[in-house]
């Protein structure tokens, strides 16, 4: 260290060493950054503008998605199919974020406010030659220790923790449909074990999408880990390998996700389109057309007088009704279970008196 900035050296090559301007208000800054850049050129045999793009994402774990295939060779890709690898790409890396908040088999519409967060932070890089690859920028607080720091292996900061589930779950998912497409018979169970390292049905469509529309006979996903927080020693991939062999066995493990999926205290509202109810019998079915997850669906719940009543009086009156309960979809069948006491939606205007009926 010097008053004027900072000399470094490597082990590896002490014949070389490299100064560093203490600030960049130095007159000299330009000229010893270029000398420094000329150094580490000859030192790691690389183009000083790969050095450069280096140092600059120093603050951010890289993410790679190269597409491999005939169509992909010269660098470029379709507009259409670049537009949807990037959203696939989009919804990869939140899915890895919501399992980061808590592990699920399927997400919903109500992200976790950590994982929206995240997202807001994360930038797309710029594409690379060398097949067709995207970049995801992802940010990363630089490591300070701490003079009286014990603890051997500190807290890792959010971000960080997003790109670690995002390889994992993506090893994970490949590893599971591997075993499932190998298996006498397609099973479903590795998928299922997985769900705890961050595999669900949103990881699983996202993988399937980034080949929706690019003609890739495999995507590498690599990871190149920031300079300002060296990662620790441990099981997390820094490459793996999506083959396109496996998207049927993914798609289906999504389908069979969402089938047996459930979400719990969702609100319900819109008009009443059915009503069926046995002579004798206290409880009646009720259908409502209502959104679920911005799809309209027909819901049908299992309502005792007096809810059904109030079914019967909001259908009559073309008055939509509100319920909330936990949604499951059985066959083809969207039903409502635990429903809570429905209510019509009023108008300012509208006056209900004790008696709905009456």
């Amino acid at each position: 260290m010097c008053a004027d900035g900072s000399v470094w050296v490597h082990h590896d090559h002490p014949d070389a060493e490299i100064l560093i301007p203490a600030t960049r208000d130095a007159r000299d800054y330009v000229a010893q950054l270029s000398e420094a850049l000329q150094e580490l050129e000859n030192v790691e045999n690389r183009s000083q503008l790969d050095i450069l793009k280096d140092l600059q994402n120093s603050g951010f774990d890289v993410i790679r998605l190269a597409a491999q295939g005939p169509n992909t060779l010269d660098g470029t890709v379709r507009i259409d199919a670049g537009v949807q690898l990037f959203e696939q790409a989009r919804d990869l890396l939140l899915s890895a974020a919501c399992a980061t908040v808590k592990p699920r088999p399927v997400f919903h519409s109500r992200r976790p406010r950590l994982a929206l967060e995240y997202m807001s932070k994360a930038r797309l890089g710029q594409t690379e030659r060398g097949s067709y690859v995207l970049t995801i920028l992802s940010p990363v607080s630089p490591q300070l220790a701490l003079q009286n720091d014990t603890e051997l292996f500190p807290q890792e900061p959010f971000e960080r923790s997003v790109v670690r589930k995002l390889a994992g779950s993506v090893d994970l998912a490949m590893s599971a449909a591997e075993a499932s497409s190998t298996s006498t018979e397609l099973v479903f169970e590795p998928f299922q074990n997985s769900v705890e390292g961050g595999v669900s049905a949103n990881l699983c469509e996202a993988i399937s999408g980034l080949f929706r529309t690019i003609d890739a006979s495999a995507i590498d996903l690599s990871v190149a880990w920031s300079l300002n927080r060296p990662i620790q020693a441990d099981e997390t991939p820094s490459h793996v390998r999506i083959n396109s062999d496996f998207i049927p066995a993914l798609q289906e493990a999504a389908r069979i996700f969402r089938a047996h999926d459930k979400i719990e205290g969702y609100l319900i509202e819109g008009p009443v389109v059915k009503l069926e109810r046995l002579d004798g019998h206290a409880i009646g079915l009720v259908t409502v057309y209502a959104p679920v997850e911005g799809v309209m669906r027909k819901v049908t719940i299992a309502l005792p007088s007096p809810n059904y009543d109030v079914a019967v009086w909001a259908h009559h009156l073309h008055q939509a009704v509100r319920v909330t309960g936990t949604v499951m979809r059985e066959g083809r069948t969207y039903w409502l279970h635990n429903p809570t006491e429905l209510q019509p939606i009023l108008d300012e205007d509208d006056e209900v008196g004790g008696d709905l009926l009456g």
